[in-house]
């Protein structure tokens, strides 16, 4: 789960988003074609992998479903889930996995809003859908990492977190200025910072930003300069950089790719 977790997702194209009820589906899957990402909203099912790896699935957990995996599905009880299958660049590798989500309203919310335009087909549905995708996993990544926060050190340094997700594609923060808002010194606040979410509070907004602007060059609907400047970025040269780093791609070539 923590590579899947730490991974710099970059999602090719959507290929299915759907809910299956329950008693439908398919029990037998060999060789899947895609990742998936699943979402039950009821109900338990058991997934077995490779008929040795079985993983239960109960009502708010969310299961990662790897590109090329075999599995069996049993279903005891109602309700239902909701799927997406997606291609990555790069054919990243991962093992699957479950997790219980906190904010289910939420997730449920974004995995309906998928569903009901992968089903719709208005137009520009495919970058509607992976959008959502992304919120999706920058929503569950954000879950795993707080949670895996020990309670105390998370509470000393919530006013800067909830601070940085309010504000950080409005203005330039200052490292100083989010520990003031703990009260601690900065070279302190540096050092919890970094030992719970295993990078700098600067990369750490950096990353918030650069996901903001993937979803803003996916749209379509932005210049480069303007994604610059809603995601936060207020140096157009240094958002190009910081981006090309990430994807190998400059923001231009990312979002002509993504169109394709």
């Amino acid at each position: 789960m923590q590579n899947f977790m730490k991974y710099n997702f970059d999602i090719e194209n959507i290929t299915l988003a759907c809910y299956v009820s329950a008693g439908n589906g398919v029990p037998v899957h060999k060789n899947r074609p895609n990742h998936g990402i699943v979402f039950h909203d009821g109900g338990v099912r058991q997934y077995t992998f490779d008929e040795t790896n079985t993983i239960t699935i109960c009502e708010n957990n969310v299961l990662y479903l790897p590109k090329g995996s075999n599995y069996t599905v049993k279903t005891q009880g109602g309700g239902g889930c909701y799927a997406i299958n997606f291609q990555l660049f790069g054919n990243p590798s991962f093992e699957p996995f479950k997790f219980k989500i906190k904010n289910h309203k939420g997730f449920t919310e974004l995995f309906r809003n998928a569903e009901q335009v992968w089903r719709q087909k208005p137009s520009g549905f495919e970058i509607k859908c992976k959008s959502l995708l992304y919120n999706i996993l920058f929503d569950l990544i954000r879950e795993y990492e707080i949670g895996y926060i020990p309670s105390d050190k998370l509470n000393l340094i919530r006013p800067a977190i909830d601070y940085i997700y309010t504000e950080y594609t409005n203005d330039n923060i200052e490292i100083s200025y989010l520990a003031e808002l703990c009260n601690m010194s900065e070279s302190y606040f540096r050092r919890i910072f970094l030992k719970n979410y295993g990078i700098s509070p600067i990369k750490y907004i950096n990353n918030l930003k650069i996901e903001r602007a993937k979803e803003l060059l996916t749209s379509g609907l932005y210049t480069v300069s303007d994604v610059a400047e809603l995601s936060g970025f207020h140096d157009e040269s240094y958002f190009s950089r910081e981006f090309k780093k990430s994807f190998k791609k400059s923001p231009k070539e990312y979002a002509k790719a993504s169109r394709k």
